[in-house]
């Protein structure tokens, strides 16, 4: 796979949590302070877990939760660049 560069990423600044699991993108240039985290349901997991394993692995790069909140059926956690 492409990986997404921070200017693709900046146009809608949402980024699926299997992209990041995949490292395919790099976010230390995104130019942007705030951040969507989005993912969906699968057949072993609800989403959840995924989405905050991503949420606790860009934790240790600067980023920091906001909010969670259930689209259903996609889940979003809003980050923030401290």
């Amino acid at each position: 796979m492409t990986p997404m560069t921070p200017q693709k990423l900046a146009q809608t600044r949402i980024l699926d949590v299997n992209t990041l699991a995949r490292n395919e993108v790099d976010l230390r240039t995104y130019p942007h302070r705030h951040l969507v985290l989005v993912a969906r349901p699968a057949l072993t997991h609800s989403g959840v877990t995924q989405l905050m394993e991503g949420v606790e692995y860009l934790c240790q790069f600067g980023w920091e939760l906001v909010n969670v909140t259930d689209g259903n059926p996609l889940f979003y956690a809003f980050l923030r660049r401290r």
